[in-house]
């Protein structure tokens, strides 16, 4: 009894249509707008793990477009834990598949990057990525920045936690492959 009605809630708070009204009784509230407060609260907490978690990614589209992704995302890529530490992970997949960024094509690859990065941070690994981008370029931008030519050469790189700081390190293609094919 106990799982249905944590199932229902579930549900009820990552989808459009709400049973609530089968288990929610009496109170000053109706059960449809007690359902969206966990929604609104769900909806916020995910897009601040996503906006914490790609900073970069927020900066270089901006809030409303970055806003509109998250929504996105969050609609098809509902939490499936309660630790919102890893949410996200599918975030590149996403913005990569995602028509509204086909004219962003290095914007994946920077999801891509800040997701390894988190990684890093989060666990003692050595991670390899590859771009076609100047990813570290793109990355470092401010406002103040000038425009970048996104031909100007491929990043391979090497990405690890020392003591407490994350560091990024340019590496050749060679050595990529090497740590790769190992």
């Amino acid at each position: 009894m106990l799982r249905q009605l944590q199932t229902d809630f579930y549900q009820d708070v990552v989808g459009a249509e709400s049973l609530a009204e089968n288990y929610i009784k009496n109170g000053n509230f109706s059960a449809k707008n007690l359902i969206q407060i966990y929604r609104n609260q769900y909806f916020l907490s995910l897009n601040k793990s996503l906006t914490k978690s790609y900073s970069c990614v927020k900066r270089l589209v901006g809030e409303d477009f970055f806003n509109k992704l998250t929504k996105d995302f969050i609609a098809t890529h509902p939490a499936k834990t309660g630790s919102i530490i890893d949410y996200g992970n599918e975030f590149a997949d996403f913005i990569k598949a995602n028509p509204d960024c086909k004219n962003l094509p290095y914007l994946a690859d920077i999801a891509k990057f800040e997701k390894l990065y988190k990684q890093c941070y989060f666990e003692n690994v050595i991670l390899f990525m590859r771009s076609i981008y100047p990813i570290v370029k793109i990355w470092q931008l401010t406002a103040d920045s000038e425009q970048i030519d996104l031909n100007s050469g491929a990043d391979c790189l090497k990405i690890y936690r020392q003591d407490a700081q994350v560091l990024v390190e340019k590496i050749t293609n060679k050595q990529y492959e090497e740590n790769i094919n190992g």
